[in-house]
């Protein structure tokens, strides 16, 4: 574990947000009082998981085959196909990080695309190239270079809130990206959590963010935000372009919306009943995840 400053901010002036002791692990969760970007300080590393047995397969996954994941990811990628549909063409270059058991880059594959996908978990990843003939690079993004490579699409779905260092994550990407190239975040939205607040903050991530915090990231590293969806509640999704880095404008008002959201979950979620809500089909397909409102 390591202390770090605010990769959107550069700085340590910080509010506390939780402190807990788990999986042998003592964990600090701070929000950033400028920009509202909440994360572990100090930052959790896969050594630190492989001690604690808490690897993103064991606290999200389970076994790495399993008919509840594969219909998990399914749903999961009924709901990124719309979204990244509109840019796709056959014949894209494709990355993937995180490609888990491989079913959005076998996806992809089936309708045209060339596929390379990065997957540290060894069975995962060999369960990927068996089943979807996926090209895996089985190692952790920081262990991996495609010098020279460029590709039209590169995709990060519930990834990029574990990297202990987002802002050289996406640096990262932004190198192997071509000219007119795209990429896909999905990641847990911490203004509308679907999970407890007892579960919230855990040793398997890092990093808890809003829209406007990943936006402010992302332009650090050289991304401009180029399409934008939030669902009423769980996650949203980025998309976007290559563009000259350059230094955010943080609106302060997202760090106070980010403290309020916080505290309001803390006992919105049992006295509205989410437990039971978000397990419901018929509440996510009509409610959960439909696009939130403008404003």
């Amino acid at each position: 574990m390591q202390n770090i400053l605010c990769p959107i901010c550069d700085q340590d002036d910080t509010f506390p947000v939780d402190q807990r002791r788990q999986q042998g692990l003592s964990i600090l969760t701070v929000g950033c009082r400028r920009c509202g970007l909440v994360y572990h300080n100090p930052v959790i590393e896969d050594r630190d998981r492989i001690g604690a047995a808490v690897s993103s397969r064991k606290w999200h996954t389970g076994d790495a085959d399993s008919s509840r994941q594969h219909r998990k990811l399914l749903k999961r990628w009924n709901l990124q196909w719309p979204f990244i549909q509109p840019f796709f063409q056959p014949g894209f270059r494709v990355l993937e990080i995180g490609c888990g058991l491989g079913l959005t880059g076998g996806k992809l594959k089936s309708l045209g695309a060339e596929v390379w996908a990065v997957e540290p978990d060894p069975d995962q990843a060999a369960y990927a190239r068996q089943h979807y003939g996926l090209e895996v690079v089985p190692l952790h993004l920081e262990d991996v270079s495609f010098e020279g490579q460029q590709f039209d699409l590169i995709l990060a779905s519930h990834v990029i809130e574990h990297f202990p260092d987002p802002l050289a994550c996406l640096r990262q990407l932004r190198s192997y990206a071509a000219p007119d190239a795209r990429l896909f975040l999905e990641t847990p939205n911490i203004l509308a959590p679907k999970v407890s607040f007892r579960r919230l903050f855990s040793p398997a991530h890092n990093f808890y963010f809003a829209p406007p915090t990943l936006s402010w990231l992302l332009a650090r590293a050289g991304w401009q935000e180029d399409r934008l969806r939030i669902w009423r509640r769980d996650a949203f999704q980025i998309l976007a372009r290559p563009a000259p880095p350059k230094p955010p404008v943080v609106n302060p008002r997202v760090a106070l919306d980010v403290r309020r959201a916080i505290h309001r979950h803390r006992y919105l979620y049992y006295l509205k009943l989410l437990f039971i809500w978000r397990k419901i089909p018929w509440w996510q397909t009509h409610w959960m995840y439909q696009e939130q409102p403008p404003g």
